[in-house]
């Protein structure tokens, strides 16, 4: 210490500047002086030592200084700003939440909004949309929609369908539904590497699901879903490929039994493979020359009638007696593998289908018959199948039959 440095009678020494107090406290070190100047900064006890005094007392004026500013400044607000500030203060301790925090978290929100929108407007439509649903995990909900779809009637192929993509979807969020956002669900679809009929598919599936979770309170009820704003893959697929009257002639020449069979409904009746497999005997009317397609039988889950062509009539002759299942569940695909076996590579998907399509819209030229013949709408039969073929080749389609397998090129050359 110096010796002509003048100490305070007793310590702690206190400085004022107001009503702003700093004191000096005096301690030993090593057998010298030791002043620590000792001040509280927002709650907080702040401290400061030095070897000399008069650097402590220099620095505690110095902290009263500007102490004592930083509440003259407060103190000299407006009588409205200092009502405005204590009421913001009482509002603000319930929550426990410090003013100057709860003022950057408004300025936050408030960006974020429309020029003439009230924060608390917003708050409450927030709240609205999500306190009227209960989130669920997405693998629940789709166990849920199945077991659904099955009590109320759908078709097995449908089920099975759904049951198939949305089990690879449950396996890809281990989460609640409404995580699940537009862009994930994209990627998903991305990552499945399929065509775009397939993608379009599984898409709807997923579709069917949110709305399935929005109707039973799982998402909000008031709003589209994450899975409405996903957009559709563009099919750009060609024409569809129909086989031509001499090949279809050559196949059946050769097929035998339930191939026959199975190739003849597909070809001269174009009942879709999976509504084939569900057919059952009592659901052909020889008298009245129809199939029924049962509405639990059909892909679109409506009954249709589908006419017995003449040719179609003389390979089903031998069965006018049989009863129960038509087919065994591969049947179908013993008999294309049996047509690829003859040399018809690729087998063009469909493509029974398809050619009765074209050869019955040729034959007709009435699109809406066709469409109800086969369950598909107008436009698209009138769209993918018009003008694939003249009625010469609808002639020689509907010309194949068991007596008369190669006659198909006689009536094209005549």
């Amino acid at each position: 210490m110096n010796c002509h440095e003048r100490l305070p009678a007793k310590f702690p020494h206190v400085v004022k500047v107001a009503n702003a107090v700093v004191k000096i406290y005096r301690g030993k070190a090593n057998g010298y002086d030791l002043f620590t100047v000792v001040h509280y900064r927002d709650g907080v006890r702040k401290r400061q030592t030095f070897a000399k005094f008069a650097d402590a007392r220099a620095q505690a004026q110095e902290v009263a200084t500007q102490i004592a500013r930083g509440r003259v400044e407060v103190l000299s607000l407006t009588s409205a700003d200092r009502d405005s500030y204590l009421a913001a203060m009482n509002l603000m301790e319930p929550l426990g939440v410090p003013l100057h925090v709860a003022v950057e978290e408004y300025a936050a929100a408030r960006s974020h909004l429309q020029d003439h929108e009230s924060l608390l407007s917003a708050v409450k439509a927030y709240a609205r949309r999500n306190g009227n649903h209960h989130d669920k995990p997405v693998a629940e909900i789709v166990q849920e929609l199945l077991a659904d779809k099955k009590r109320n009637g759908a078709s097995v192929r449908y089920i099975q369908s759904l049951r198939s993509h949305l089990t690879r979807f449950a396996e890809a969020f281990h989460c609640n539904i409404g995580s699940v956002t537009a862009k994930l669900i994209e990627q998903w679809l991305v990552s499945l590497n399929v065509g775009p009929r397939a993608r379009n598919n599984c898409r709807m599936s997923v579709v069917t699901s949110f709305h399935y979770a929005r109707k039973h309170g799982y998402l909000p009820k008031d709003e589209t879903t994450e899975a409405d704003a996903v957009d559709k893959a563009k099919d750009r697929g060609g024409k569809p490929e129909p086989l031509k009257p001499e090949q279809m002639a050559e196949l059946m020449g050769k097929a035998r039994g339930k191939n026959a069979l199975y190739l003849a409904l597909a070809g001269f009746a174009g009942i879709r493979a999976a509504e084939i497999l569900r057919l059952e005997w009592k659901d052909f009317n020889f008298t009245r020359g129809h199939i029924t397609v049962a509405a639990d039988k059909a892909k679109t889950a409506t009954r249709r009638l589908v006419p017995i062509q003449p040719n179609l009539a003389e390979y089903l002759r031998p069965y006018h007696n049989a009863t129960g299942r038509v087919f065994d569940p591969k049947d179908d695909k013993r008999a294309i593998a049996f047509a690829k076996s003859i040399g018809i590579k690729p087998w063009p998907t469909n493509c029974l289908r398809h050619s009765y399509a074209t050869y019955r819209l040729a034959a007709t030229a009435d699109a809406a018959r066709v469409a109800l013949e086969m369950g598909n709408s107008p436009a698209k039969l009138f769209s993918n199948y018009r003008e694939l073929a003249d009625e010469h080749d609808a002639k020689a389609w509907f010309a194949i039959s068991p007596k008369r397998p190669h006659n198909v090129v006689e009536m094209r050359v005549a």
